[in-house]
Formats: structure tokens, C-alpha cells, sequence
């Protein structure tokens, strides 16, 4: 068999992979559609807190495949670039109908990053203030939507203006506007909860603006716009934030299995649909580093 191997010096190549697992406890999979979203790249790339310690493993966190009864899933574990996987059931969730298999292996990741950062590391209410900062990105736009049903009013913060005005905000802000004027538009604001998908300037900018102004939350997901911040210890001394992160670690693996299937309904009640370029797998390599113009790559199997 041959699948999509990291190989942390280069892009991931494919080739020979060992055959799957043939353990009775596991459920063999055919895998169809595995996408390529920034977790799994940076797992792929070695440069995650998850990843392993050494490359020439099978890449890929998640996936949609079919069992051998025809059971269409989506599998959530790792090595799911393959043509065939054998995961434990508790890795499986079914995949409703309204989703095919692209959809559902873009959208998981997608909604998930803002489902478990809005309701279980905190709980967004209706009323409440939201700042989604990296609201044009394939994971910014769901959590607009989402926090939107959850009843609270969202500020879209986002660089790319021309899907930073549909995406459904209350009030935007374009963060490739003078950094003055981004700041006087996060003041003009009584935000009570940031959900960070950048990190970075934004990230300082925001927390600057946040200083001295009450009780706030500032819920940091993503890294987009840089890796490290300076955050002045002052601004934690005299302002009443609770600054967290949501991610694998800050929330269980119990939690986000019960989380699955709501995840997926709710890519389907909120009419979510990424904008995905489909890849056969044994390509990976020729799109690794390509420029996607912000669609999700999705590896075709």
C-alpha cells in the first residue's frame, strides 16, 4: 500500500506505507477525502505540539471514508492519508447526508475550532458582544456563523475586505486599515468575548484595546498572523480578562468525541460550506506549498 508520508525536511511524499492493521478490535476504512487543514499540516510539517518525534509516518488527522458494511464516516485519528485505515469505533462518526465527502472532510475542523472554543472553553450567551479576529479564514468564517446563532453580536476582524463584508457580522473591522484606526474601532466596542484565530499584531492590538475596559474573554485558537505576542504585565494586572487558549489539551478527548456529531449537524444547520480544491492524494506533494487563494485542499483517496 502507499500513502501520504511526512518527511519534516521536505513536503510529505508518496509511497510505500505499511499494510493496515488487521486487529478484530479495529474497523477496517476506505478512506475517500482527507483534508489538509492547518493542524494537519503543521503535524505534517513537525511543527505542532503533536507531532511526532520523528518523521516517515502517515499524514492526515481526519477524514471521510466508508466501511466495509457501507457506512459512510467521518474518521477522526491519525494516519487517515491512506487508501485504507483500521481506527477503533470510537473514531467514527456518520456522516448525515446533506454533506458529502469533501464537505465533511473540510467542515469538521472548520466548525469544530469554534464550537469547542464557544461552547466549552466558554459559553457564549445571547447578548453578549463577540470579536472574531481572522474572520475571512476557512475556520473565521464558521465561528462568525456560529457565534451569530448563539444569539451573541459579532465584530468581524479580517484583512481580506471582499469576504469580510459577507460573512454575516454585525460590524466589521478591515485590519489592513492604520494601525490607529484599528484601535479606535476596537475601542468604540464593549467586547466581551475575542475568539483569536491570528495571534500576532492583531492579537496585541486587540488586548491593548481591551485594557481598563471590564470584564472581557479573549479565547485564543489560531496563530496565523505570528507565534508570539508582547503582552505587558500590567495589562493583566489592571484589567479584569481572562485570557485561555482551545485547542487539543485545553479540552479533552472525551469532550470533543461527544462533541462530533453536533459538529457535523451544525455544519449542516448553518448551511456551512468551505471552499475546498480537490487533490488526488498521490499529488500531495505538488500542492503542499502551493497558494490555494484560501480554499481548503482536500486529498482525494
Amino acid at each position: 500500500m502507499q500513502a501520504a508520508l511526512a518527511t519534516y525536511a521536505a513536503t510529505p511524499v508518496w509511497a510505500d506505507a505499511p499494510a493496515v492493521a488487521t486487529d478484530p478490535g479495529l474497523v477496517p476504512v476506505t478512506m475517500r477525502a482527507v483534508a489538509l487543514h492547518n493542524l494537519a499540516r503543521g503535524i505534517a510539517d513537525g511543527r505542532h505540539y503533536a507531532s511526532p518525534p520523528a518523521p516517515g509516518f502517515v499524514i492526515g488527522v481526519d477524514g471521510v471514508g466508508v466501511t466495509d458494511d457501507g457506512r459512510r464516516v467521518y474518521v477522526s485519528a491519525p494516519g487517515t492519508a491512506a487508501p485504507r485505515i483500521a481506527v477503533p469505533e470510537s473514531a467514527l462518526v456518520d456522516v448525515p447526508d446533506a454533506l458529502d465527502d469533501l464537505q465533511a472532510a473540510a467542515a469538521m475542523n472548520a466548525v469544530m475550532s469554534s464550537w469547542m472554543a464557544m461552547t466549552v472553553r466558554v459559553r457564549v450567551r445571547p447578548g453578549q458582544t463577540v470579536l472574531v479576529l481572522g474572520a475571512t479564514g476557512g475556520s473565521g468564517r464558521p465561528a462568525v456563523a456560529l457565534a451569530r446563532r448563539l444569539g451573541a453580536r459579532v465584530i468581524a476582524a479580517g484583512r481580506n475586505t471582499a469576504v469580510l463584508s459577507t460573512v454575516g457580522a454585525d460590524a466589521t473591522i478591515d485590519l489592513r486599515a492604520p494601525e490607529e484606526d484599528i484601535a479606535a474601532a476596537l475601542r468604540a466596542e464593549k467586547i466581551d468575548v475575542v475568539f483569536d484565530y491570528l495571534w500576532g499584531r492583531p492579537a496585541e492590538l486587540t488586548l491593548a484595546a481591551l485594557e481598563k475596559r471590564g470584564p472581557s474573554q479573549f479565547v485564543q485558537i489560531g496563530t496565523m498572523a505570528g507565534t508570539e505576542i508582547a503582552l505587558p504585565g500590567a495589562l493583566l494586572r489592571s484589567t479584569d480578562i481572562r485570557l485561555l487558549g482551545s485547542g487539543f489539551g485545553s479540552f479533552t478527548a472525551e469532550e470533543v468525541v461527544a462533541a462530533r456529531p453536533s459538529i457535523l449537524a451544525t455544519a449542516v444547520d448553518l448551511g456551512i460550506e468551505i471552499d475546498v480544491t480537490a487533490v488526488p492524494a498521490e499529488s500531495v506533494a505538488e500542492v503542499w506549498r502551493a497558494d490555494t487563494a484560501g480554499r481548503r485542499v482536500v486529498l482525494t483517496l
